[in-house]
């Protein structure tokens, strides 16, 4: 139990290990999710704010404006074209400031100034800002005009050569509204369903395995219990085969459950009697297991093999002993009998069970069958009950065989009960052969009858052979 508990700790600690994977794989998808439309939505509009400052540039060259000045009203044309994606426009000179402007823009016009070593415009970190129509992007471009030309007549002056680390730079400054984007995010989305998907279910199967796993220690311990009192059971059964001076036993008993309400027991008194007892506890599983125990050390305790005043007795002793310490439902049919050689005979009690057969050759050679049906009610049933002890006389050869409802009403596919009939087939068949293949052959016809079909019911079987003296 202990290793069982340690057990217990380590799947416990998984859970735990299980759930905080599940939601910190939950929260990445949220966060790689975030991070990679937000990535989209930048080089949308980024893509955007060049194709805007390309139709600038060429609406300049086709209204030949050959300074940033004269840009104004070709500006407030292309926001107003697009109001619903562009916020402002500016040109703005690295000397003079702003030359050209459309909209109302929000903070300081760019500078070239602010961008880290090495990095151009269009890969600088994106300035996000508030408006009052919305969230906008911020995106500076380089502006590319045609120098101005000399008028008609005119002789072109030679521009003084400048520096071109000093020469002025023109940039065109554009706030794109964020919501104005249409990337696509449909892969992006599907990654994220399936992610988050396979989060949930991973948290939501550790909190289930959870919430199970009390009754799941519960299952595993009276499954350590159950395999525990079969154990047990078994071990209160005899061996399968037995051999005495006076009779040869054969016996089996196979559980419909791991536990069963069927039992037997044979042994040997100081007299030389023989006690073969075989019994059926209503009911299945632990508790027709504890009345099976308390039946089988009660039989071993009780002087009933004394006459059979002593033994009718003892069988009201047993049924009272139920009745008064066991359930209602509680109540077991038992055969009980004892064999005394030297006298060759058999005495009984039937105690509600179904009649053993004696199987005797006749003077033809033909198997004979004798019920052995005296005796009383059930055990445990009605207060203060009768029993009458029964006989039967034995030769040597002759078959006792006692057995369990769950042989005769074996039932299959076909809802077909083994039945009587068939029982006493198998018997005529191989009344000659020794106590155990009889035994065997009887119980691999039930088998073979039930063609894979579970038993619902115990099978019980014990067949004893009369030894010659």
């Amino acid at each position: 139990m202990a290793k069982l508990g340690l057990r217990y700790i380590w799947f416990k600690l998984a859970l735990i290990a299980g759930s905080v994977l599940g939601l910190l794989l939950l929260l990445q998808s949220f966060f790689t999710y975030y991070q990679a439309s937000r990535g989209l939505v930048v080089e949308e509009l980024r893509r955007e704010a060049q194709r805007q400052v390309f139709s600038l540039g060429r609406e300049a060259d086709r209204l030949e404006i050959r300074e940033p000045n004269g840009l104004g009203p070709v500006l407030e044309q292309l926001r107003q074209e697009s109001a619903n994606k562009i916020a402002w426009i500016r040109i703005v000179d690295t000397e003079r400031g702003v030359l050209a402007l459309a909209g109302n823009p929000v903070g300081p016009p760019f500078s070239p100034a602010s961008l880290r070593p090495g990095v151009r415009a269009d890969e600088s970190r994106p300035d996000v800002r508030e408006t009052e129509g919305g969230r906008v992007l911020v995106t500076a471009l380089p502006l590319r005009m045609r120098r101005g030309g000399p008028r008609p007549g005119e002789t072109a002056k030679p521009e003084p050569k400048r520096d071109p680390s000093t020469r002025p730079e023109r940039w065109v400054e554009m706030a794109l509204y964020l919501d104005s984007v249409s990337a696509a995010f449909g892969p992006l989305l599907t990654n994220l369903i399936l992610s988050c998907s396979a989060a949930l279910g991973l948290v939501a199967s550790m909190v289930l395995i959870w919430l199970r796993f009390p009754n799941y220690v519960r299952g595993k311990q009276l499954e350590q219990q159950t395999e525990l009192a079969r154990q047990v059971q078994m071990d209160l059964l005899p061996p399968a085969d037995l051999s005495f001076s006076s009779v040869d036993v054969a016996a089996r008993c196979i559980p419909a459950w791991q536990v069963g309400g069927d039992f037997y027991d044979v042994f040997s008194t100081g007299d030389g009697h023989m006690a073969i007892v075989v019994g059926d506890v209503s009911g299945k599983g632990l508790p027709a297991a504890v009345v099976v125990g308390l039946l089988l050390g009660a039989v071993r305790a009780s002087s009933w093999m004394g006459g059979g005043r002593e033994h009718e007795v003892s069988s009201g002793r047993l049924s009272e002993l139920l009745r008064t310490r066991t359930s209602l439902e509680r109540f077991a049919s038992m055969f009980w009998c004892y064999y005394e050689p030297e006298s060759r005979i058999l005495r009984y009690v039937n105690a509600g069970h179904l009649p053993p057969l004696v199987v005797k050759q006749s003077a033809a050679g033909k198997p004979e069958f004798e019920r052995l049906q005296e005796g009383g009610p059930v055990l445990g049933v009605l207060p203060q009950a009768d029993y009458q002890q029964g006989k039967s006389t034995l030769c040597a050869g002759d078959l006792l065989i006692m057995y369990s409802d769950g042989v005769v009403e074996a039932t299959n596919s076909s809802y077909e009960q083994f039945g009587e009939e068939r029982l006493l087939t198998v018997i005529q068949e191989h009344a000659a052969r020794p106590s155990a293949e009889i035994r065997d052959a009887i119980l691999l016809d039930v088998h073979s009858f039930l063609d894979g079909v579970p038993a619902q019911d115990d099978l019980t079987l014990v067949v004893t052979r009369i030894l010659p003296a």
